[in-house]
C-alpha cells in the first residue's frame, strides 16, 4: 500500500513538474517574442529637427493638443497610426513655414473637422457635446425629485 502511494505521488509530482516546465517555457517564449518585436527607440529630435527652439515648442504643444482621427482618445504625440504620423509631418512642415498655432489648427479643422481638437467651438453641431451632460444631470435630478415626491 505504501509503495502504491509513493508511486502515485511520484507520478503526480513528475506531472506537476512537467507542467511547470511547460508553463515556464511558454512564458519565456512570449517574453522573447515581445522583446524582439519592439521597435527601436528614435529620438524625436532626429525625426523632427528644428533650428529654432520656439518652433520646436510650438510643434510639441500642437501635437499634444491635437487629437488623432483614428485613435479617437489619443493625441498625435501618443499615437503611432499612419494618419497620426502623416499629421505630425504636416504640422512639422506648417510650423517650419512659419504658420501660427491658430492657422495650423484652422487648417486641420478645415480638413478633418472639429473632431481633431479636444475643445471644439460652440456651434449648432456641437451643442449636444457641450450641454448634453448638463441636460442629463438636470433630467436625472428632476426624475429623482419626482419619484421621491410621489412616495
Amino acid at each position: 500500500m505504501l509503495v502504491l502511494l509513493i508511486k502515485e505521488y511520484g507520478k503526480r509530482s513528475l506531472q506537476f513538474t512537467s507542467m511547470n516546465k511547460l508553463i515556464f517555457l511558454t512564458i519565456s517564449i512570449l517574453i522573447s517574442i515581445a522583446a524582439l518585436s519592439e521597435e527601436p527607440s528614435i529620438s524625436n529630435n532626429d525625426v523632427y529637427p528644428f533650428s529654432d527652439p520656439q518652433k520646436e515648442e510650438l510643434f510639441y504643444s500642437l501635437i499634444f493638443e491635437l487629437r488623432c482621427p483614428k485613435c479617437q482618445s489619443s493625441n498625435l504625440s501618443g499615437s503611432n497610426s499612419p494618419i497620426s504620423n502623416d499629421l505630425k509631418r504636416e504640422v512639422y512642415e506648417l510650423v517650419n513655414e512659419g504658420k501660427s498655432a491658430q492657422q495650423i489648427e484652422a487648417h486641420l479643422i478645415e480638413r478633418y473637422g472639429n473632431f481633431i481638437v479636444y475643445n471644439p467651438p460652440i456651434e449648432p453641431a456641437t451643442l449636444v457635446l457641450w450641454y448634453g451632460p448638463l441636460f442629463l444631470l438636470l433630467l436625472s435630478l428632476v426624475i429623482i425629485f419626482y419619484i421621491r415626491r410621489k412616495k
